[in-house]
């Protein structure tokens, strides 16, 4: 739990098994006569000790919803909870300890890294901000230790190099042990792979899955692809124009999508030998959704489209045994 000088006694408690609560959260961006909902009436939690994947395509909100989590960013409505505690109306108390308990893994290695600062500095920084009184050759060692577990051995060599001697596979390494040197509750990883080589990604997924087992943090991971999503997570959400519109087990998700958009989201991605054969088009109209979608984010595109799809908003309803689908007419 966090602690504070003011902490304030709050009505709603989430189960023990959740670490992050979200209650009828939006995220609302305003430019002109324009309103983009990145996050649009989110009611959700994260399980504790468990990785969620949330995938989705470019604007769908993921990025949006990681940063809110961790508070980086304010709900324009709604609140976030963190081990029950609202994260939206912390103290500066309250809101110090709970950075120590939390942790972001950026997508780009290369400008998440500070040029101008050696490996020591840049992995001990977290040390330095929450762990004070702490000698430099103890935060040295436990650099260097941070750094064998992330697969830069012996970590002691790369405590005096600068990040322009480095890889892009071993800048996300650096930057994974940053993360995890303060052994934080939960962390976001934001498509961490994606500036990566194929070649690698597997390297640093794998590395993330047997830390996360090692160190027992909660995760959620961020990405566009499906693949990784599925082999790192414990549960999947699918999200689309701000809302999460299907949730359950990676492998029934990917086996057995029941939103019409989580389908066309895993067959757009192209697999081994597959051969890509141009397909139907479809377009929709953004601009009709500048003040928040009245019915379904994903009714301009629907093949599945009835009268209600666009006048009615569909709720998240259990459709099979842990199996969650935000729509009127799932998927058979």
């Amino acid at each position: 739990m966090l602690t504070g000088r003011r902490l304030k006694e709050e009505k709603w408690l989430p189960p023990s098994n959740e670490i992050i609560s979200f209650r009828n959260v939006d995220k609302v961006y305003k430019s002109g006569h324009t309103t983009n909902y990145a996050l649009d009436s989110i009611n959700f939690s994260i399980k504790t000790g468990k990785t969620l994947s949330v995938v989705g395509e470019s604007g769908s909100g993921k990025t949006t919803f990681g940063l809110a989590s961790l508070g980086l960013i304010e709900p324009t409505r709604g609140k976030i909870y963190f081990q029950g505690i609202d994260i939206t109306s912390l103290d500066r108390i309250q809101k110090r300890n709970f950075r120590s308990k939390t942790h972001m893994i950026f997508q780009d290695p290369y400008s998440s890294l500070n040029p101008y600062n050696n490996i020591f500095t840049t992995v001990s920084a977290p040390i330095e901000s929450f762990q004070k009184g702490m000698s430099k050759e103890e935060r040295r060692n436990k650099a260097a230790e941070m750094l064998d577990k992330v697969g830069l051995s012996p970590g002691a060599d790369f405590l005096d190099i600068y990040p322009k001697s480095l890889s892009g596979g071993q800048r996300q390494r650096v930057a994974i042990a940053r993360s995890l040197i303060n052994k934080p509750e939960f962390v976001v990883a934001d498509e961490p792979t994606s500036m990566l080589d194929v070649s690698i990604t597997s390297t640093v997924i794998n590395l993330m899955k047997s830390l996360k087992d090692e160190l027992n943090f909660t995760m959620l991971y961020i990405s566009h692809e499906i693949a990784t999503s599925r082999y790192i997570g414990d549960d999947m959400a699918v999200m689309n124009l701000g809302r999460i519109v299907e949730y359950g087990s990676p492998e029934e998700i990917t086996k057995s999508p029941k939103h019409p958009y989580t389908d066309l989201l895993i067959r757009s991605y192209p697999k081994p030998g597959q051969k890509l054969v141009p397909g139907e088009t479809r377009h929709g109209d953004y601009n009709v959704y500048n003040g928040g979608i009245k019915g379904c984010t994903f009714a301009y595109a629907c093949p599945f489209k009835i009268p209600e799809c666009e006048n009615t908003k569909p709720e998240l309803r259990e459709i099979s045994q842990g199996h969650w689908v935000a729509c009127f007419h799932p998927i058979n």
